[in-house]
């Protein structure tokens, strides 16, 4: 028997993790990127000098172009102050896809982002809370998984001018184990674009 078959999963799946959440802070790293400043496409004018034979040229004057001022436009890039909307559904009824169940998502997605009308939601987390027998059970990890991905799919269609298309490069869902977190729950982590 090899030393690889006896290692349990849940280690390789702890790196995965990592892995996902390294990608997460080199995007928002990569993001918050302040980019040159790009040239004044106004001309400048230049000054010329002119000597003359009785004339000495003046030293402290100089003949260069004084810098023109920079924009004072903030950078482009991931906000990154994050924001969280949490949604309480019936996780059975949603990985099933059972369109009651996706319409109360839709309603209960746009009552949580009126708040931010006028914003778009850049990169997307979402993490899903579904415990074994009931609110007092352990956290089911892999019915959690697919509870905040059946919730991650169905944001777009829930508020398409607000969120991304779906992708699982940035429209993700994870599980939570959090101890007070009720089964049933999905909080939504928002990455807004800098403005």
């Amino acid at each position: 028997m090899s030393r690889d078959s006896r290692r349990p999963g849940g280690t390789y799946l702890a790196g995965w993790l990592f892995a996902d959440l390294l990608l997460v802070i080199v995007l928002v790293v990569l993001g918050s990127e302040v980019p040159a400043a790009a040239p004044d496409p106004r001309p400048t004018a230049t000054a010329t000098a002119t000597a003359t034979a009785t004339a000495a040229p003046n030293p402290s004057h100089s003949a260069s172009p004084s810098p023109a001022p920079s924009d004072t436009a903030r950078p482009g890039g991931l906000d990154p102050v994050t924001v969280s909307v949490g949604v309480r559904l019936d996780p059975d009824a949603l990985i099933a896809g059972r369109p009651s169940e996706t319409a109360e998502l839709t309603r209960q997605v746009n009552e949580e982002i009126k708040r931010y009308e006028g914003r778009t939601a850049a990169f997307v987390m979402v993490f899903g809370t579904v415990r074994s027998g009931g609110s007092g059970g352990s956290v089911d990890t892999g019915r959690s998984d697919a509870f905040a991905t059946a919730v991650a799919r169905q944001l777009p269609q829930a508020a398409p001018r607000f969120f991304p298309p779906y992708s699982e490069k940035i429209i993700r869902g994870y599980h939570d184990s959090g101890q007070a977190i009720p089964s049933g729950t999905a909080r939504i982590e928002l990455f807004f674009l800098l403005s």
